[in-house]
């Protein structure tokens, strides 16, 4: 049994008038309590939000940078089923604090019974006196002026500031889905008057930097331009025969030094086109981990700082008692 619960029965079962002192003390021990009870549930749902919001932009991070459709089946899967653990945590965590806070004023209902079953004398009654009126319109607990800023507070302002540096830096400037460092080994551009669809033409160019991937690119005034082109080494197969479109990342074969040789042929266009190809070390739409991760971590914290604090403000505002011990 709970050394409370233990008190209270005793405390019921008293004839005697129980002192003033004692009763207060009785008091501020149940509201402590539960409040340290309260407490804990906050910082543990706190700790788990956190651990699982991390694990999910981890994998929101590999599904992105993957390609393989059976990996994004099997992450979207484990995506969802952390969100829904997230839901349920939150469910939880609002039926104990609910659970909590009804207990607590249970135990000062039987509190205050046992101080109405027993004979009040002169002093009790003048001591009686100082306790809040329940019944009054006034608050149980006199609200506390705010506390000064400490310096988690002040912390917490940078750091949403550069998550949403973070988020417009990865997110708008960089492109995570981009490549980065193109090294370039080739570019011709294809008019309306000597490259008509149909009509076929073959260059060369040299390899002098090796990169991990080809890397080509249309760039056309319209989005649904396509070129067909065939890429290989002289005396060797093409390593990539098929389209290019515009805004299609797609990349192909090892680039070494050397020479290659490019057939080409424009399918669909409605005015100038320009082919570029280059050297990439990142497979175009496969995208680093760590990219997207940074990318997704900012916005994250972008949204979720402020949503943090209003529900901190709103838990605070509906249990004074909580809001105290929060404070400390």
């Amino acid at each position: 049994m709970d050394p409370i619960d233990l008190e209270l029965k005793n405390a019921l079962s008293r004839t005697q008038p129980i002192p003033a002192t004692e009763l207060a003390s009785l008091n501020r021990r149940i509201v402590e309590t539960y409040a340290r009870k309260q407490k804990g549930f906050f910082r543990l749902m706190t700790a788990y939000l956190g651990a699982m919001t991390l694990l999910i932009l981890i994998l929101f991070a590999m599904f992105h940078a993957t390609t393989d459709l059976k990996q994004c089946l099997l992450l979207g899967i484990i995506i969802l089923i952390l969100f829904e653990g997230t839901v349920l945590m939150k469910l939880w965590y609002w039926t104990m604090h609910g659970k909590i806070a009804t207990v607590r004023e249970i135990k000062l209902l039987q509190l205050a019974i046992a101080e109405l079953k027993t004979p009040r004398s002169a002093a009790q009654a003048e001591a009686a006196a100082s306790f809040p009126d329940e019944t009054s319109l006034e608050p149980s607990v006199t609200p506390r002026p705010s506390s000064p800023r400490t310096w988690p507070r002040i912390l917490t302002i940078p750091v949403w500031l550069l998550a949403v540096a973070g988020l417009v830096y990865f997110g708008w400037l960089q492109g995570p889905s981009e490549p980065r460092h193109v090294t370039p080994y080739f570019e011709k551009t294809v008019s309306p008057a000597n490259g008509e669809p149909g009509r076929e033409w073959q260059q060369t160019f040299e390899v002098a930097e090796p990169r991990q991937r080809f890397y080509p690119r249309l760039l056309a005034a319209s989005k649904t331009a396509r070129v067909w082109i065939s890429v290989g080494a002289e005396g060797q197969e093409p390593v990539y025969v098929g389209p290019v479109e515009t805004g299609a990342r797609i990349s192909f074969g090892h680039p070494t030094p050397g020479r290659y040789i490019v057939k080409g042929r424009v399918e669909q266009a409605n005015g100038t086109v320009t082919l570029r190809i280059g050297g990439v070390d990142e497979v175009p739409g496969a995208p680093s981990v760590g990219r997207h991760f940074f990318l997704m971590l900012s916005a994250a914290l972008t949204i979720a700082l402020p949503l943090v604090w209003l529900q901190s403000r709103w838990l605070r505002r509906i249990d004074p008692e909580l809001e105290q011990e929060l404070e400390k």
